[in-house]
């Protein structure tokens, strides 16, 4: 069950802390090592950077350009709301607040480029919420539903070219203590734009230190428990965005679609600070998979204007909140 809270409360995998404890040999510190198991995020506030990479752009309509990103941040917030908790059965809602700024190379005119101009002077906005309902059943199996919607715009604007609606059931099986299999299907309508979907979930306790997480073909991961107060991780993961992007010089009257997509490869450190409150600290390399700016609803073959980022590093910092130990004993 806790592996499913986490797509409700994070939709994210696994963050780590600070490499500051140690592996207390205790018996009773390690039977209740045992007990808490990996904690899902209730709420969080989390910021990400990526560092210095360059940016070329190759369009017909719009013509060539280049640049250099200082520094491309994005802030998320979530707040999870467990309303149903009886049994089987879980119930609950999460609000998302995002906010994505870009600071480009004061070195370079952007002012001749109105698409990198434009990136610089506006920020980006993703605000929506969504629910998840679970139940289980058999006691070793269980059915997830999550559903939401959201805007994600450069404007306040909610309207087709600017919002995402998305839907995903799962089903899960437990086959024993040590491994969990589950299948599901994802479907999204992100700015006018149709996605679908199967997915698999595979999570395999290798050992009581080290556990493999699968969410293909989202993302792979490797996690080791120091202790129940600290994890680390080593993972892979493809992370992307895309927002409406309102610009009469690119396009007048028309809402256009940004789109960037990249592999993650790093670690993750997270540590607790007390109890429910925990501390996460990523360092990794993002590699770019995509970028365009198109139509609504348009592929990359279609683009207007063609993105080439550099792979570039990134670090990820993050305060969040988890399920008090009491709750597990």
């Amino acid at each position: 069950m806790m592996r499913y809270l986490l797509v409700l409360f994070a939709f994210t995998h696994m963050n780590c802390g600070w490499l500051l404890a140690q592996d207390v040999q205790n018996d009773n510190v390690e039977l209740e090592s045992n007990i808490i198991p990996y904690r899902p995020r209730i709420a969080e506030i989390t910021l990400n950077n990526l560092y210095d990479y360059n940016i070329s752009s190759n369009s017909d309509a719009y013509g060539n350009a280049n640049s250099e990103m200082e520094r491309d941040t994005q802030m998320k917030i979530r707040l999870g709301v467990p309303i149903i908790m009886k049994g089987e059965t879980m119930f609950g809602v999460q609000f998302k607040y995002d906010r994505h700024n870009f600071v480009m190379d004061k070195d370079y005119d952007l002012s001749h480029y109105e698409l990198y101009d434009h990136i610089e002077s506006h920020k980006f906005t993703s605000l929506g919420g969504r629910f998840l309902f679970q139940q289980g059943f058999d006691k070793n199996k269980q059915i997830t539903v999550v559903a939401g919607a959201e805007m994600k715009s450069d404007l306040f604007k909610w309207q087709a070219n600017t919002t995402k609606y998305y839907a995903l059931t799962s089903y899960e099986v437990t086959l024993n203590k040590n491994t969990k299999i589950g299948t599901g299907l994802s479907l999204g309508y992100t700015l006018t734009a149709f996605q679908i979907y199967p997915f698999l979930s595979y999570e395999h306790k290798l050992s009581p230190k080290f556990t493999m997480d699968l969410y293909l073909p989202k993302s792979a991961a490797l996690r080791y428990k120091v202790n129940h107060k600290f994890y680390i991780t080593g993972s892979a993961e493809v992370k992307g965005w895309r927002y409406a992007v309102s610009n009469n010089e690119l396009a007048p009257n028309e809402i256009l679609t940004l789109r960037k997509s990249d592999l993650y490869l790093g670690l993750s450190f997270e540590h607790e600070i007390y109890d429910w409150l925990w501390f996460g600290f990523d360092p990794g390399y993002a590699i770019n998979l995509r970028s365009y700016l198109a139509r609504p609803g348009d592929r990359r073959r279609d683009a207007l204007i063609e993105l080439n980022a550099d792979n570039a590093p990134y670090a990820r910092f993050s305060l969040f909140i988890v399920p008090p130990k009491k709750f597990y004993k």
